[in-house]
């Protein structure tokens, strides 16, 4: 933009002397921004030296307004008209105020700056700068009908598309209109089948605490069993190793009863009066433990031998008599190991040893008869009780004993002979091997 201002130039013809000077107008000069055409604005309206601008200002067009009225005021303002125009022109309510000073005699160069900040102004609001000739105006003008129209058209475009979007709109608000009475109707059931799970809650809550209360009932129940269970594990273990013991002790008792039971069977075989006195024969005398009783001529028996043949003949009867329960009762059996002895009823001793002289000889064969007299009782004893268990036959004695005499022989010592004496101990010892057959069979 460019100003040029031109003072006041007298003309050739003068004024009369004391006439005032006349005020001629000035010329503002200005060039088009687009062609560069020097725009003069020489008839625009002398503002006077004396004039005063009362806030002087320039209406603009708000931002909203259309790029038409924009360009025309615009172009209006750079006309030789502009104040006019303007004044005539509506723009909203936009605005440039002006400061209030005194016009003078710079009245061309307040004028020039107001018209410069005002294309300044317009050159800011549009997309082209100011100030403009005609004929850019014009064709900036015909620029902005060519745009509003396509503006128009862009906004019947618009309008026809709300049009349809209203349509579409209202078409959608019938379906949501729909859709909302089936929501309607699909909360009303909603609501109802929430009423249902809520009393459905409610009463599983209240099934739920019962169980939790059943529960912590049974979880107390689950600990004393619990520790019941341990207290009887630990019972049971200890029982364990009470009766693991017991059972080894039992083996072994069982052990032992079956050795005893072997034992006692071996012994149950075994006579002990067999054993302990065996009866036999050695020739003609006969011997109970290898000791012979009697003697002969050609064969000399000392008494010793004799005395313990005696004492184990004595004490094989007197066992014998003892096991049977039964009690002599003319003499009474002492066996003293070698050394035997016979009491009779009366409480006289008899020895049953040797030697004997002639003069004592009769005390030995009272001892002798004594001896048979407790074996015949036996006999007789054993012979009863089995005539009452009704034994056939009975016991009885092989060789009869009567008063001193073994199946008729003489067994006294005093005047008889040494074979005949022999021969009857014989028999004798053979009597008391048969009791001692009948007693290991009975027991």
């Amino acid at each position: 933009m460019s100003i040029v201002s031109s003072p006041q130039r007298p003309s050739s013809n003068r004024s009369p002397p004391g006439a005032s000077p006349a005020i001629r107008p000035t010329t503002l000069e200005f060039r088009c921004a687009a062609c560069a055409t020097l725009l003069d604005f020489a008839n625009a309206p002398t503002i006077p030296p004396n004039a005063t601008l009362d806030e002087s200002f320039v209406l603009l067009a708000p931002e909203l307004a259309s790029r038409e009225k924009r360009e025309r005021s615009i172009a209006l303002a750079a006309s030789s008209d502009a104040r006019a125009t303007l004044r005539d022109t509506q723009f909203g309510d936009s605005f440039v105020v002006l400061s209030r000073r005194r016009a003078s005699d710079e009245g061309v160069d307040i004028k020039a700056s107001t018209l410069s900040r005002i294309f300044d102004i317009a050159s800011d609001l549009s997309d082209v700068d100011h100030p403009m000739c005609e004929t850019c105006a014009n064709a900036a003008l015909s620029e902005v009908r060519k745009r509003t129209a396509e503006a128009e058209r862009e906004c019947e475009a618009y309008e026809e598309t709300l049009e349809r979007l209203r349509e579409a709109e209202a078409g959608i608000d019938a379906r949501v209109t729909s859709a909302e009475n089936g929501i309607t109707h699909a909360m009303a059931d909603l609501e109802l089948a929430e009423r249902e799970a809520e009393e459905t809650i409610r009463l599983l809550e209240a099934e739920l605490e019962a169980t939790r209360q059943a529960r912590s009932k049974l979880a107390k129940k689950a600990a004393a069993l619990n520790e019941a269970e341990q207290t009887y594990w630990h019972e049971f273990h200890a029982f364990k190793k009470n009766l693991n013991a017991h059972l080894e002790k039992r083996e072994s008792i069982l052990a032992r009863i079956d050795q005893a039971q072997t034992h006692i069977a071996r012994l149950e075989k075994t006579n002990v009066f067999n054993d302990a006195f065996h009866i036999w024969t050695d020739g003609a005398f006969g011997t109970i433990n290898g000791f012979r009783l009697g003697r002969l001529p050609n064969t000399v028996v000392e008494w010793d031998e004799i005395n313990a043949a005696f004492g184990l003949a004595c004490l094989l009867l007197h066992s014998m008599a003892r096991i049977c329960k039964f009690t002599f009762t003319q003499y009474t059996l002492q066996p003293l190991g070698s050394f035997p002895k016979v009491r009779d009823d009366k409480g006289n001793v008899y020895e049953l040893f040797g030697p004997t002289l002639i003069i004592s000889s009769y005390k030995y064969d009272k001892a002798i008869v004594g001896f048979l007299t407790c074996l015949s009782e036996l006999a007789e004893f054993m012979r009863a009780r089995d005539i009452r268990q009704q034994v056939n036959p009975p016991f009885e004695l092989p060789y009869p004993i009567s008063g001193d005499k073994v199946d008729g022989k003489k067994m006294s010592f005093t005047f008889n002979s040494d074979e005949n004496w022999t021969y009857a101990l014989k028999l004798a010892l053979t009597d008391l091997k048969l009791m001692l057959a009948w007693l290991s069979h009975k027991d």
